[in-house]
């Protein structure tokens, strides 16, 4: 299929028959809010974009905005009809009559445009020409923060064999995921994520597509000389140190490793990097020597020091067991480069946690080894605020255990990061650090304000491989950022 066809097809496949005009609208059934995900990440991003308005194109009867109706003004934009049932519901909402397919210009003022999200669902697959709704958004998008677009996803709906028209009688055509990728990028959008959410919050099912586009003005790839430093913590890790390390040097990332008197092979495998690019240094603490118990306080305001004296753009609080990634399809080092562009000064993560289904790992590249995983269901999964940019002033770790960095003025990314975690990695590497090299070790004090508690609920006896059956599956990288978009940039889903 050439290029024009593609464009006048709207790059759905070759043979694809889309109906001639909609027929009717479906009567939606009482109680089903569809796309019930995107609301809240709507809700979510206004909140950390510190938006005022929620743009709702295509708002309908607005039943998915009852939620957001409470928080913030709502700018409903549709026809006449579907207007007035939306105003009788939301009578405080700003109302705008339009017709999407048409090239009639859409008219917002600036003013409400910096402070918005917009929201488009269930409407680009009703209109005869999509590129008026396209072209309107992208102009939109020269002020506006944040565009949340969806709309089905055709194969998994109805199988790849499908050709068209589609069973929704008020749908003229349906996408997969990469056709309508093809199609944003055709019009130039900044699209920052592209992805699946669930359909209705009845049957739950990841098949909507959800398109994420920013604002028209920002780029991503980072200049050489802005520099990152991961400070790394480790204690008797030999097992993964040097792919840990390894992987933020391939990443251009700068490394400090602060052992933590490590009784393993750890530090001299750490010790085969010096000299090697972006390998900072290596050190142990305390300097004089080990100490007999885990002593996380002194060890964080050890970080806070090299956080102030270090020569670096923006740090990362590290542990040797975690792989940070950038939610967007880069490495680490342009993802927050991405940030500090935005205005950021901070980021937050979503924990995902890597687990043993058997006991065949013992050393190597664990990302490839361990395909099995579930979200960080733990309290302090969810404030995990462990990159910053450099100030001129001491940041706080200590205060929160490490979980969330502390400074004036902070500003959090509205989209997270991801931490992949991969604490226990086999039988044996779990007993031995946990029941030796952990709960022995303790803090009595750090015990006292409620620290190290988590493991508290494993005893002798206790199995660590877990079933297959109950996790999910990593299948690859695009599969993953696609599949859990919105857990992984908002924790929007996950099941606390």
């Amino acid at each position: 299929m050439s290029q024009t066809e593609s464009v006048e097809n709207y790059f759905i496949k070759e043979g694809y028959i889309p109906r001639v005009k909609p027929e009717c609208l479906v009567n939606r059934k009482q109680g089903i809010i569809y796309q019930p995900n995107v609301y809240s990440l709507a809700h979510n991003l206004a909140k950390k974009f510190d938006s005022n308005y929620i743009i709702n194109i295509g708002c309908r009867k607005g039943d998915e905005l009852a939620s957001l109706y409470k928080h913030f003004n709502i700018i409903g934009i549709d026809s006449k009809d579907n207007l007035k049932i939306y105003q009788e519901k939301y009578p405080k909402g700003i109302c705008l009559e339009h017709n999407l397919d048409s090239a009639e210009e859409l008219s917002i003022p600036k003013d409400y445009l910096i402070n918005s999200v917009i929201v488009c669902t269930g409407v680009i697959e009703e209109l005869i020409s999509p590129e008026y709704l396209l072209e309107k958004l992208k102009r939109l998008m020269d002020h506006a923060a944040i565009c949340l677009i969806s709309t089905p996803e055709r194969d998994l709906m109805r199988g790849a064999d499908d050709f068209g028209p589609p069973v929704d009688p008020s749908h003229i055509r349906e996408w997969n995921l990469d056709e309508f990728e093809d199609l944003l990028n055709h019009f130039d959008f900044n699209l920052e994520f592209t992805g699946l959410t669930v359909n209705n919050n009845h049957q739950l099912k990841k098949e909507t597509i959800l398109g994420i586009i920013g604002n028209n003005n920002i780029c991503l790839e980072s200049p050489n000389d802005f520099k990152v430093t991961a400070i790394m913590t480790v204690f008797n890790e030999e097992d993964i140190i040097y792919h840990s390390i390894k992987r933020l040097l391939d990443q251009d990332i700068q490394v400090y490793i602060i052992d933590n008197w490590s009784t393993d092979s750890s530090f001299e495998i750490i010790e085969k990097f010096k000299g090697s690019k972006n390998f900072l240094r290596v050190e142990r603490f305390p300097h004089s020597q080990a100490s007999q118990t885990f002593d996380l306080t002194k060890l964080l305001q050890r970080i806070e020091e090299l956080s102030m004296t270090l020569e670096a753009d923006w740090f990362i609080h590290h542990d040797a067991d975690e792989i940070r990634m950038a939610p967007w399809n880069t490495n680490l080092k342009d993802g927050i480069f991405y940030v500090d562009r935005l205005g950021y000064n901070a980021i937050d993560h979503t924990v995902v946690n890597f687990q043993p289904t058997d006991n065949r790992f013992l050393k190597g590249d664990y990302e490839k080894h361990f395909r099995y995983f579930e979200f960080g269901k733990h309290q302090s999964s969810f404030r995990q605020v462990k990159a910053w940019k450099k100030t001129d002033q001491r940041v706080g770790l200590a205060s929160s255990a490490g979980h969330s960095v502390k400074f004036n003025n902070r500003k959090v990314c509205p989209y997270k990061f991801i931490n992949k975690h991969y604490p226990i990695r086999s039988q044996e590497q779990g007993e031995r650090k946990i029941f030796k090299h952990r709960k022995p070790r303790w803090n009595p004090q750090e015990r006292k304000w409620g620290w190290h508690v988590h493991y508290d609920h494993i005893q002798p006896g206790h199995s660590f491989l877990k079933d297959k059956d109950n996790l999910n599956k990593y299948i690859n990288d695009k599969d993953f950022r696609s599949r859990y978009l919105v857990e992984l940039i908002s924790g929007v889903g996950i099941i606390r």
